[in-house]
């Protein structure tokens, strides 16, 4: 601060919480500038213990979110079968299927599927 107030003319001194310490902000307001410094929750005690909060929050979330985790991966399981659907009706004609009898739907759902993981596979090598 010292070097620089001797080159150039400014008014506010603006440091992260590293420089958060009095003795910096008295030095500054002696050089003439006011000092804006970010509060460092180390040397706070009402941060000190909002951070102690914040952890215990934290944790419990975490607890909280290990039961949500196990609903994600059932919800990106069921995505990925609609997105197998998508490409089954959209992408490999088996959106109109105008046979009778099951063994000859089959066929043409077992030829579309085939058909999805060669796709699939081609879309790995390049």
């Amino acid at each position: 601060m010292k070097e620089t107030s001797q080159r150039v003319n400014y008014l506010y001194d603006l440091q992260d919480a590293g420089y958060d310490a009095d003795i910096i902000r008295v030095f500054s307001q002696k050089q003439g500038h006011r000092p804006i410094i970010d509060i460092n929750p180390k040397n706070s005690r009402v941060l000190k213990a909002k951070v102690e909060l914040l952890k215990h929050e934290r944790e419990s979330f975490k607890q909280i979110n290990q039961h949500l985790n196990l609903d994600k991966e059932h919800y990106n399981q069921r995505s990925m079968v609609e997105r197998v659907n998508k490409y089954l009706k959209d992408d490999f004609g088996c959106d109109k299927i105008y046979y009778k009898g099951s063994n000859k739907v089959a066929s043409v759902l077992a030829f579309g599927i085939l058909s999805i993981c060669i796709h699939q596979s081609l879309k790995l090598i390049t």
